[in-house]
């Protein structure tokens, strides 16, 4: 918590009025984002429509997030003063996108028809001569499983804390910038999941581990009962775990600054092995989404370029 509190401490942001169409009601970059998944996966759902069932429920539930979206911007662009609708307006995505999630497990399958992890297991095996996966287990004792499944579980810290930190300081602008690239690194992903449909070691490899299955103490089994219940599957390319928690130390780095950004690093490294470790993840889709997250933050470090030359868009 103390790493949190100087990443939103370290330094006092400069404060400025939303600019342009935002000021206005109208579409910010995040909206862009996220309006933009929506339409793409829309078009893919339809595409493969063959491949999925029932799949007008699903672009029934995508038209309803973007109708959503539209309308929280209309409301808000009436009522621009009211802070509850301000907060909202700007951190929705971190409530829409576990939502979003949550219907990518059927859909992956809508170009391919398959899941791929044959084709990524060769790929492994050939950048690393054995199989990463299947050489950690050599490494594996029930104190460094039960740390890893604790840096594993620590990505939702990185989702939630800072918002809510900058949220009770009125840091909307900070909070935008923020919300802005980890949107832009998770929806990324969320359509990389169809690109390239993988399942994970844990179930491509199920039958090659020694131990088979991983022990911990407290946190190992908690995390295992809900993958086993409510991850969906072929979710793994990029990992969303390790896009999203860089997206927060890169976004945090230009908020809070080197120092807060320095005091992240030892934490994220540990969740970045810890997807690795706990067989949910190839190191490809380790590198993909270490990539995804620079990219994010490159382009919104962009935008906010050029809103403080004077044009919309992400406000810093």
């Amino acid at each position: 918590m103390a790493i949190v509190h100087d990443t939103v401490t370290a330094r006092t942001a400069r404060e400025a009025p939303v600019a342009g169409d935002a000021a206005k009601g109208g579409l910010r970059p995040v909206d862009v984002v996220v309006l933009g998944y929506l339409a793409v996966v829309s078009t893919l759902v339809a595409s493969g429509h063959d491949r999925l069932p029932h799949w007008g429920g699903y672009l029934a539930a995508y038209a309803a997030m973007a109708a959503a979206v539209l309308g929280l911007t209309a409301v808000q662009a009436r009522r621009p003063q009211v802070m509850a609708l301000r907060v909202l307006r700007t951190a929705y995505p971190l409530v829409l996108a576990p939502i979003a999630y949550s219907l990518t497990g059927p859909t992956v399958l809508v170009i391919h028809g398959r899941y791929l992890d044959a084709a990524m297991n060769s790929f492994e095996s050939a950048v690393w001569s054995v199989h990463p996966s299947l050489w950690l287990d050599g490494l594996v004792s029930r104190p460094l499983t039960e740390l890893f499944y604790a840096a594993y579980i620590s990505y939702y810290l990185y989702i939630a804390v800072p918002p809510l930190l900058l949220i009770m300081r009125r840091r909307l602008d900070d909070l935008e910038r923020l919300v802005t690239t980890v949107s832009a690194a998770v929806f990324t992903c969320y359509l990389g999941f169809l690109l390239m449909p993988v399942r994970g070691p844990v179930h491509s490899l199920a039958g090659q581990f020694d131990p088979p299955v991983l022990t911990g103490y407290v946190l190992a089994p908690a995390q295992q009962f809900l993958m086993a219940h409510a991850d969906p599957a072929g979710t793994c390319f990029p990992s969303a775990h390790v896009a999203g928690a860089w997206a927060v130390v890169l976004a945090v780095r230009r908020i809070g600054g080197r120092a807060a950004f320095r005091r992240l690093l030892l934490p994220t490294a540990l969740l970045t092995m810890s997807v690795v470790y706990t067989r949910y993840h190839y190191t490809a889709d380790v590198a993909a989404g270490l990539a995804v997250a620079l990219a994010a933050d490159a382009l919104v470090s962009r935008i906010s370029g050029r809103v403080s030359d004077g044009s919309a868009g992400v406000p810093r």
